[in-house]
């Protein structure tokens, strides 16, 4: 009787951890999509902000980061709407909630330097990007994620602290959009 229990409860471990490893392999291959539409539309505004910013010498043009969830979302709400439901999980759910999460740090450490001390915003954008993109990664046992997290983060923050030009720093945005639609790409060949 104790080793019939034993088996059921190794079955169900067993299936729990094949459910979510299947979970995982659904998210990450939906998720490519997405890296690709962010970190493509990150490329795009940084480089619009990078050439309008040198050709006036005006930073004003970093309002244009402001499209960048103008235009994102929408688009994103169309590859959701197109793509195979996916049920709502715990690793969906965290995800959702890390980004959301670095939306939220991005935002206000923006408006504080604006408001109130000058800092250097794109050192701290790019590690929190590059630690959310990480912890992506993490979540999805997914190792080309995880490294893309770490070369966005850690190169991007040394090169954002040694150039503190801030117009060349918007290059560091650039190259992140770059990696981030580049690991969309492979994840999106691969997992096919």
């Amino acid at each position: 009787m104790e080793t019939k229990n034993e088996l059921t409860a190794e079955q169900g471990f067993r299936l729990i951890n094949e459910t979510l490893a299947s979970n995982r392999r659904s998210i990450t291959k939906r998720n490519g999509s997405y890296f690709i539409l962010w970190g493509g539309l990150l490329t795009v505004v940084s480089l619009a902000v990078l050439y309008l910013w040198k050709k006036t010498d005006s930073p004003i043009w970093n309002l244009l980061w402001f499209a960048l969830p103008v235009i994102g979302y929408p688009l994103a709400m169309l590859l959701k709407k197109n793509k195979e439901k996916i049920p709502m999980s715990l690793i969906s759910s965290l995800l959702r909630r890390t980004w959301s999460t670095f939306g939220i740090f991005a935002l206000t450490i923006g408006l504080l330097s604006a408001l109130f001390t000058p800092m250097n915003i794109s050192l701290a954008i790019i590690l929190l990007f590059g630690f959310t993109e990480t912890i992506s990664g993490v979540i999805l046992k997914n190792w080309p994620i995880i490294i893309a997290g770490f070369i966005t983060g850690i190169v991007g923050s040394i090169y954002a602290a040694k150039f503190s030009s801030d117009c060349n720093q918007m290059l560091i945005f650039t190259v992140a959009g770059f990696i981030l639609a580049l690991t969309g790409l492979y994840i999106r060949i691969i997992k096919k």
